[in-house]
């Protein structure tokens, strides 16, 4: 009777232990996948395995869309996921990635953390949910299977893999390219079989999901600064004491600089793989990007007026705050 007893309690205490599905798109290997993996063992450790989280990674909940659906509705309890999905829900988030929006790598750092990490929290609990911090996919560049993009001129007609977001689509657009909305899980069956010659995305996500097998050329174009995000779902969120919300956030956007620093560690590595693995790199001209800017630049006030909601504040936040930069 007495070892029934252990055992009833032993089945009740692992009931009781919360238990957080963390889903992502982010491969194996990866610095992201690293700190998802950091955030699961403080958070075993600081709850004393209470509260126990286990990362899907690489798409093994689904694409980024689906993700995101699965944890505003509390059936994924968390997640890391770009500014370009979460847009889908949070439209405001599309302000981020107009293209050639930020100058460097530091003003965006500056403007996310010091500017508008109060306004997204607000923006993200209204839509369901709980912002811990940012996070980094990094700057994206274009991989194509045939040849250089070195001009506008070079994309037209061309079909390119975009992501599912009206900033990115609009870009593409903008160049004269056909733009088709792939998901990431979907994006190298895509090249593979030829439904779409090049992308863009990041040096490291461009390798950690081996588009590069597809591609024969990879240009540095830095159009688009690309920020992610570490989200809890707020119906799961609302549930929880407030010890377990204080384990749960820890110590929120302080993840962000070891989060960037990490990925950014990589840079010049990853650009000698791509090299080595046969493809061709290729770094724009001052002129050739003075080219691209004078395109794609004006779409930034057609775009905040069709994002609507807070877009305008958001960018007049932003636009302030580039000049608060460059004077401090």
């Amino acid at each position: 009777m007495h070892k029934l007893l252990v055992v009833l309690l032993l089945i009740s205490l692992q009931a009781s232990a919360v238990r957080v599905k963390f889903g992502t798109v982010a491969p194996a290997g990866t610095p992201w996948a690293q700190t998802l993996d950091d955030i699961a063992t403080r958070v075993k450790k600081d709850s004393g395995g209470d509260i126990k989280i286990k990362t899907y990674l690489g798409g093994q909940l689904g694409g980024e869309l689906q993700i995101l659906q699965k944890i505003r509705r509390g059936n994924v309890q968390g997640g890391g996921l770009t500014s370009g999905a979460l847009a889908s829900v949070i439209p405001e988030l599309d302000v981020l990635e107009l293209p050639y929006l930020f100058e460097s790598s530091e003003e965006a750092d500056y403007i996310l953390d010091n500017h508008l990490l109060e306004p997204f929290t607000k923006l993200f609990e209204a839509k369901g949910f709980v912002l811990v911090s940012w996070a980094e996919n990094g700057w994206r560049n274009i991989g194509h299977q045939d040849k250089a993009i070195l001009k506008p001129s070079d994309l037209e007609g061309e079909k390119m893999r975009s992501q599912e977001s009206r900033v990115h689509l609009a870009f593409w657009k903008k160049l004269k390219a056909s733009p088709q909305a792939i998901s990431t899980a979907e994006a190298l069956s895509a090249l593979q079989t030829g439904v779409v010659k090049g992308f863009d995305n990041t040096a490291l996500f461009t390798l950690a999901a081996e588009w590069h097998t597809a591609i024969k050329h990879f240009t540095l174009t830095n159009h688009i600064y690309q920020p992610a995000a570490v989200v809890y779902s707020q119906r799961f969120w609302d549930k929880r004491s407030d010890e377990e919300k204080k384990i749960l956030m820890g110590e929120g956007n302080g993840l962000a600089p070891g989060s960037r620093a990490a990925v950014r560690a990589l840079g010049d590595e990853l650009i000698e793989v791509m090299k080595s693995s046969d493809i061709k790199v290729h770094k724009l001209s001052d002129s050739d990007k003075k080219e691209f800017k004078k395109l794609l630049i004006p779409l930034h006030e057609k775009l905040v007026a069709e994002i609507g909601g807070d877009a305008k504040k958001i960018f007049d936040i932003i636009m302030k705050a580039k000049d608060e930069f460059k004077n401090k």
